[in-house]
């Protein structure tokens, strides 16, 4: 079984292709609205590529400290398959939290489609909705609404409720990095470098 999850949980670097279109939807947004070059929303976009990269980043980790078998296979390495699959338990609710973030308030009041269609609505939402120059009202409503799609729509239980329970829930994973973490051998180090002698 704890090989199996190892395969299973590193193959999690998935999780990272999505959060490189959150990624993107979030910078798209940003700019739509016109505050890409604010520095906190700078900084926000930034937090987003770093928990995005520490997902991939763990998921490679796992693959190049995995080693060779007897029958020519290479297992991932175990602690490092299962870090990466923790880190995807938490870290897209932050990224969509972010991305929701930047979207600001509209991700959830944006009309439905046919009421831009609508003979005397539409007009008066293009003409309420406008943003930054240069940005149609309708690019700017298809990227709300990738983002509540990614969020809280249909693709939202693939990329929220299936990373923090696919695999396995969260404990599962805590429980071996709980057992394989060596923490007598990092304790016996601490102890080294400070000059105990038990």
């Amino acid at each position: 079984v704890e090989r199996f999850t190892a395969y299973h949980r590193r193959s999690y670097i998935c999780k990272a292709g999505l959060g490189d279109v959150m990624l993107g939807a979030a910078a798209t947004v940003a700019e739509y609205n016109g505050v890409a070059k604010a520095s906190h929303i700078k900084d926000k976009i930034i937090e987003i590529a770093y928990l995005n990269e520490n997902i991939g980043g763990t998921a490679l980790a796992a693959n190049y400290a995995g080693k060779a078998m007897p029958a020519g296979n290479f297992l991932p390495d175990v602690l490092l398959a299962n870090i990466c699959k923790h880190n995807v338990t938490k870290f897209p609710y932050e990224i969509a939290r972010l991305t929701q973030d930047l979207a600001g308030g509209i991700v959830v009041t944006l009309p439905a489609d046919k009421d831009f269609k609508h003979e005397v609505a539409g007009p008066m939402l293009e003409r309420f909705l406008k943003s930054k120059k240069g940005v149609s009202v309708d690019h700017r409503r298809r990227i709300l609404r990738l983002i509540e799609n990614m969020t809280m729509g249909r693709n939202a239980v693939g990329y929220l409720t299936e990373s923090l329970h696919g695999a396995g829930s969260p404990m599962a994973q805590r429980v071996l990095i709980a057992r394989l973490m060596n923490l007598e051998h990092k304790k016996t180090l601490a102890k080294k470098l400070a000059g105990i002698v038990e």
